[in-house]
């Protein structure tokens, strides 16, 4: 019991922990290149501010947004789930064993996937993932959806598991690095669960779009030029998005989230709240990478040479601040076109729009699509995956297990597009051998 609580303590307040997790990467990094002591505590305090400030501005996009599309699920009166990973993490650790394999999982998995990444020849696939919340949560659906589709016991959900998800960490993050390597000049790559449908947004940006019409290079007249500000074009248009998901939901429901101020009032401070958050983000998001990609190299050059660091979803989005939020307007045009076809075609689950999906994974794809397509590649990749994320869980919704039922469950384009097709791959070859 006492070594279990131990290995809980590392795993959820060492190593789970993106702030201190990346702070001792980048201390190691920064130990093996000889740094001297200031050099050093610079590194390592800028490493972690920097996530901090990230974080922060994630934390207020998300308290800005969630309440309200919560009001707009619970005006429609329906069942329903929402697609929230930090969430339906929450409900994981409700179930001990549940939570213990996901625990040993998300250990052995990293470690295998280092053992992977220094064996497997390439280049491209010399990447490391380092979004250790994002591997944890992971983990976590491992533990909960192997036992249904496999009818596995711990060991085997375990073993499956941590095969599966090192597999995944060490080799999809080499999609994004190639895909990429012309703007981020082969620094970083992504690891954000969004790696596969980056492949897809790049392909739809080049069939709808041409890359020569960037959405951060149009031409607009003198009067509109501001808005190649990402802020100034926020600070107008997440008021209107507030106001028209207020609409939708209704004078009294808002009313209500607002504590008895005017409803309109309230849902424009929430539209500038959402810009404020994404400026902090950025903010953090400058800092936090003009410090863990120096660090990382002394780790790179010892142990994994010419590797790169797989990192969060933020990190892409300075590549084309325009492109990525298209492609967020797009996300959000597509999940919840998905929330109305799951009700008017009375699906047996309802899919309300998740502020990760939309936001996060809008972005990202925004990025990808505008990248290969310009403005029009950027706004038709964040609404086709945005649909396709939202609509996936129709389908891995009901083998999540334990979490069945809660009301929440996992999101990003990737699990519509990698793990809903393997788990039902699993369970097909399950059935056929009649194990």
């Amino acid at each position: 019991m006492d070594d279990m609580k131990v290995l809980n303590f590392i795993v959820f307040e060492i190593l789970s922990n993106q702030t201190i997790f990346l702070g001792l990467i980048a201390l190691l990094g920064l130990l093996l290149q000889r740094k001297k002591l200031p050099q050093v505590i610079d590194g390592v305090v800028k490493t972690v501010i920097g996530i901090t400030v990230l974080g922060a501005g994630a934390g207020l996009l998300i308290n800005s947004l969630s309440p309200v599309v919560q009001e707009l699920n619970s005006s429609l009166h329906v069942k329903g789930v929402l697609p929230t990973n930090d969430a339906v993490f929450g409900v994981v650790l409700k179930f001990d064993l549940i939570a213990r394999n996901a625990v040993i999982i998300f250990l052995l998995a990293f470690f295998l996937h280092l053992l992977l990444v220094r064996m497997t020849p390439g280049k491209d696939f010399k990447n490391v993932y380092l979004t250790a919340h994002l591997m944890l949560y992971h983990a976590a659906f491992m533990a909960v959806t192997l036992p249904v589709v496999l009818h596995a016991d711990a060991l085997w959900t375990i073993i499956v598991g941590t095969f599966l998800n090192a597999v995944y960490y060490t080799y999809s993050p080499a999609i994004t690095r190639k895909l990429a390597r012309s703007w981020t000049h082969d620094q970083i790559t992504l690891g954000f669960m969004d790696q596969v449908g980056s492949i897809l947004a790049h392909f739809i940006g080049k069939w709808v779009g041409k890359p020569d019409q960037d959405a951060d290079k149009l031409k607009l007249p003198k009067w509109a030029s501001m808005f190649r500000d990402s802020t100034i074009v926020l600070f107008f248009l997440m008021p209107i998005i507030f106001v028209g998901i207020g609409l939708a939901v209704g004078p009294t429901g808002i009313t209500k989230l607002s504590g008895g101020s005017n409803w309109i009032i309230w849902l424009i401070l929430q539209g500038f709240q959402f810009t404020a958050g994404i400026v902090i983000l950025l903010s953090g998001v400058r800092m936090f990478i003009g410090s863990i990609v120096p660090a990382f190299k002394g780790i790179s050059d010892k142990f994994l040479p010419g590797s790169v660091p797989a990192l969060d979803a933020p990190t892409f989005f300075p590549y084309s601040p325009m492109g990525g939020m298209l492609g967020f307007l797009g996300s959000t045009v597509g999940a919840i076109l998905v929330t109305i076809l799951t009700i008017v075609l009375h699906a047996p689950i309802i899919v309300f729009p998740s502020p990760i999906i939309m936001y996060f994974d809008g972005n990202v794809m925004g990025v990808f699509g505008n990248k290969a397509g310009g403005w029009r590649g950027a706004i038709a990749a964040g609404f086709v995956t945005g649909m396709i994320s939202s609509a996936a869980v129709i389908l891995f919704y009901p083998l999540t297990g334990a979490v069945y039922g809660s009301g929440l469950t996992w999101s990003n384009i990737d699990y519509a597009l990698v793990w809903t097709p393997v788990m039902y791959l699993l369970k097909a070859i399950r059935m056929l051998f009649g194990f």
